[in-house]
């Protein structure tokens, strides 16, 4: 696929202090004596940056920036986690790992019992911005490692902190998985069963085979859940066997296992910031920083489908005018309009790709402008390609509509993982025994 794309939100609060909404110009260059962080009692069990210092954190297989966060239990392959954090001054910054079930509830064993090694690491790998605009520093680490490795297969929660006296201070959350490959998974991604649906949605049929595992009871302590892309919010995670025959278990059903299709991801390129690619209408330099206008976005449910090539909503760090992307890439502010007659009075509408760890952090929520007669807001991005997408979330509801902004054809191109537990009987966690990954 391209390489190449994003949005903007609520105007972050960066340990730059920068002013920057739709329209504004002011750039305070300052760093503050204080930074806010999440109490730890709130640390959440989902991918979550709790600093507005800490920007383009990533977690993906070592050998490939795409890769999915699998460490797979007999090879222990590795993973990278990367992150920034805007300031002049290096910290000492800590890894732990926390064993959950398959609801992502933290499992209550001691950490002796799925971490083989010491219990935290420190990142020690780190290194400062060179000639950017923007100060900042640049961490990396990768695991497993023969100071840590995980003992059970599972779902592990990523905890990134720095001690503060006696206590942790958690700046980042991210999940990843150590999976078993001992059940087979053959799946078919289609369009809808449903006449009235196949043009819109995806259907995700599988069968499983348990021939390498004795599973007790399939209905009780089979867990299955579905994702699309990077999705956390829509995911299917009540199937249960429609048919057991022998050691093969059959998924095949005509609802309950469908997702939208949706549209293809938006993108916009700020690899380089000399020229403007096909996203991008101005780049403009003000009090010191650059500032990127992308082109005015629009809604396109009704719009007839268009094949384009995405990366399905993830992200590529890259800076074409450097030597090391890493160091050398600038930090811009990105501005995005979403043309819209008026705001939507029930809900609220957000930024979503893996930039936003796809949640709902109220700083990639977009404001109105009724000057602009839009949402229009901005953020704080390094130099890249981006993938994203605006998706409306009613209000007291979980899950957004991406089809309500976006539209949905069942020609678009999405990824979808399978992943497969099992409980033992007597036990507090949940083995990942299979997972797998297909393109529709």
């Amino acid at each position: 696929m391209a390489l190449v794309g994003l949005a903007s939100c609520h105007t972050p609060k960066t340990a730059l202090s920068v002013k920057s909404g739709a329209d504004s110009t002011t750039n305070e260059v300052a760093y503050p004596d204080a930074v806010e962080y999440y109490e730890p009692a709130r640390m959440k069990y989902s991918d979550e940056v709790y600093s507005d210092d800490i920007k383009s954190v990533q977690l993906h297989a070592a050998e490939w920036v795409f890769g999915p966060p699998v460490i797979w239990l007999e090879k222990q392959n590795q993973l990278t986690l990367s992150f920034d954090e805007l300031t002049d001054n290096k910290k000492d910054y800590y890894f732990t790992f926390i064993l959950c079930d398959a609801m992502w509830n933290p499992v209550d064993l001691p950490q002796m019992d799925f971490i083989d090694g010491f219990s935290e690491d420190p990142i020690t790998s780190f290194q400062f911005s060179v000639n950017t605009l923007v100060n900042y520093v640049h961490y990396s680490v990768s695991f497993p490692s023969e100071n840590m490795k995980p003992k059970k297969s599972g779902n592990y929660l990523l905890q990134v902190y720095y001690n503060d006296g006696d206590e942790k201070k958690t700046v980042i959350t991210k999940r990843f998985f150590v999976a078993e490959n001992i059940v087979g998974i053959k799946s078919e991604i289609k369009m809808a069963t449903n006449i009235e649906l196949r043009n819109y949605q995806h259907e995700v049929d599988f069968v499983i085979n348990k021939s390498g595992v004795d599973i007790v009871d399939p209905y009780r302590n089979l867990t299955v859940i579905l994702q699309q892309n990077g999705r956390t919010d829509n995911m299917i995670t009540d199937l249960k066997p429609k048919l057991v025959k022998g050691d093969e278990l059959e998924y095949n059903f005509e609802s309950g296992n469908i997702f939208d299709a949706n549209n293809e991801f938006r993108h916009f390129d700020i690899k380089s910031i000399t020229y403007n690619t096909d996203r991008i209408s101005s780049i403009q330099r003000k009090d010191g920083l650059f500032h990127v206008y992308l082109k005015t976005d629009y809604r396109r449910p009704y719009e007839r489908y268009l094949s384009e090539e995405d990366i399905n909503g993830r992200l590529l760090i890259k800076n074409d005018d450097g030597k090391d992307s890493d160091l050398e890439s600038e930090y811009v502010w990105v501005h995005f309009l979403l043309s819209y007659d008026a705001p939507l009075t029930e809900g609220s509408v957000f930024i979503q790709g893996a930039f936003t760890q796809w949640g709902y952090n109220e700083r990639y929520k977009l404001n109105y402008d009724y000057n602009q007669k839009g949402y229009a807001d901005s953020l704080l991005l390094k130099q890249g390609y981006y993938n994203y997408q605006y998706v409306y979330l009613k209000d007291g509801e979980t899950a957004a509509d991406a089809s309500y902004i976006e539209g949905r054809h069942s020609e678009t191109d999405n990824d979808y993982t399978i992943y497969v537990y099992y409980r033992e009987p007597g036990e507090l966690f949940d083995r990942l025994i299979g997972l797998q990954t297909v393109n529709s």
